[in-house]
């Protein structure tokens, strides 16, 4: 989660130059890096009452480009254009890349997965934020649930109207500006005849860009966290301030942040994709161990009798070393660190007979005594 921070930066950064770019991205950076760090020192509090103004932008933003959006496609703009399904006969719903045919377009599907789960990354912080809850066995689940059809409305229900308005084939996607004129629905308000949209995509977008990085250094300091306290990182990981915030664990998740000063000799944009394709598969590495770690558990609660209830690099003439080295870097760094981990603490894959389930359960049922629930 660590090294997200400095693509969420990284994309604040080029966001801005939208409006001004003789300032140069490194004093944007480092008043981005200010912010992010001061709400995750001062308290949870704080940073969840950032975040709620932060996430109410995000919802009203992106509710109103939905609603925007169906306006265009059902002629309602001052063009009066009625577009209906037009873009999906022609030129059709699928794009290809690198090869012609079905081929081309199950290469196309592959290639967006990597943009596409980036958009997801970490989505699991409504389970690490829980923990800090009065009762996080209720508000964690409770959460959870909502989560699944947030993601549906905000993410599939956008997408579908983007589909709708813009061809994949127009020519404004291409252009590697980096900033909202790029974004599918800018492209298509102006189309129909509406200029004022793209100053306030471009402000919430950035917004955004610096709660998502804020959301990264507060999901992986408590991680650290977490690890100090099941003894598999140092205690010094675990000393907090007077508000409550494991200050170390958050200070060592900060080492990462000056990565982000890459802008500063590169172009913003093209930093930015770097970053995308090494936290994004750092992400998809996360989520598979999460995976491997529930089917463990649901298989060791089964065994015990426990009731259950309540790929472009490699084509032809793509290769490059940067390219290789963001998109693999990270299966190489996490393999190494988990053999280092099981050689150093010798640990072993427990039996599912083995797995301790009964003092955990003695501790939630005290946990929900004490709260009142039992």
């Amino acid at each position: 989660m660590a090294i997200t921070v400095p693509a969420e930066i990284s994309a604040a950064a080029t966001l801005v130059q939208f409006w001004n770019i003789s300032v140069n991205p490194g004093v944007w950076i480092t008043i981005f890096l200010l912010v992010i760090v001061v709400l995750n020192f001062c308290g949870v509090r704080l940073y969840g009452e950032s975040e709620v103004i932060f996430a109410s932008l995000k919802i009203m933003l992106i509710i109103g480009l939905i609603i925007g959006g169906l306006v265009i496609d059902l002629g309602g703009a001052p063009n009066h254009d009625r577009l209906g399904f037009r873009y999906w006969i022609h030129p059709g719903a699928f794009n290809e890349f690198a090869k012609t045919g079905s081929a081309g377009r199950f290469l196309a599907f592959w290639k967006a997965m990597l943009p596409a789960a980036f958009s997801y990354g970490n989505i699991q912080v409504v389970a690490i934020s829980g923990s800090e809850t009065r009762n996080p066995r209720k508000i964690i689940p409770a959460a959870t649930k909502k989560t699944f059809y947030r993601v549906f409305f905000f993410y599939v229900c956008s997408i579908f109207v983007v589909g709708l308005i813009v061809p994949y084939d127009d020519k404004a996607l291409g252009i590697s500006t980096g900033t909202a004129q790029q974004s599918p629905f800018v492209i298509a308000f102006q189309r129909s005849g509406v200029s004022v949209v793209p100053s306030i995509i471009n402000a919430v977008v950035c917004t955004s860009a610096i709660s998502s990085g804020s959301a990264c250094i507060f999901i992986a300091s408590r991680t650290l966290y977490g690890l100090s306290c099941d003894g598999h990182a140092p205690k010094l990981f675990q000393r907090c301030n007077r508000w409550g915030t494991p200050y170390y664990a958050v200070g060592m998740t900060c080492v990462l942040l000056p990565l982000v000063y890459l802008n500063v000799g590169n172009e913003t944009s093209v930093v930015f994709g770097w970053f995308v394709n090494i936290t994004t598969i750092a992400g998809l590495i996360g989520w598979i161990i999460i995976e491997v770690t529930y089917l463990r558990f649901h298989a060791a609660l089964k065994h015990q009798g426990y009731p259950r209830e309540g790929f472009d690099v490699f084509i032809k003439g793509n290769f490059t070393a940067a390219g290789f080295l963001t998109y693999y870097l990270n299966l190489a760094i996490f393999s190494a660190l988990y053999l280092a981990f099981k050689l150093i603490l010798k640990s072993k894959v427990r039996p599912l007979s083995e797995i301790d389930f009964r003092e955990e359960f003695l501790n939630i049922q005290e946990e929900k005594r004490v709260l009142g629930d039992v």
